[in-house]
């Protein structure tokens, strides 16, 4: 999961979930603007690429979320509208 502090530094956590489900934490700075220039010329290059695990349709939505809170996918869900 990816998340901004732009409203703030401070946020909430369910901590038994947190432990039920052996997750970690890991927290890191953005990186400098020619690191992002960088990272940005191998993206529009079609150099990175994805890793879909399955796309559902958004009607199916309720599918995906499913698939993911059972961490059955490896790689990225994807909701088609």
């Amino acid at each position: 999961m990816t998340c901004g502090a732009t409203n703030g530094a401070a946020g909430s956590l369910d901590l038994a979930a947190l432990f039920s489900k052996r997750l970690s934490i890991y927290g890191s700075y953005m990186g400098r603007k020619s690191e992002l220039l960088q990272a940005a010329h191998f993206f529009y290059s079609g150099q990175l690429q994805p890793v879909v695990d399955r796309t559902f349709p958004l009607a199916e939505a309720a599918r995906a979320q499913q698939r993911l809170e059972e961490s059955g996918q490896f790689g990225k869900i994807v909701l088609e509208v």
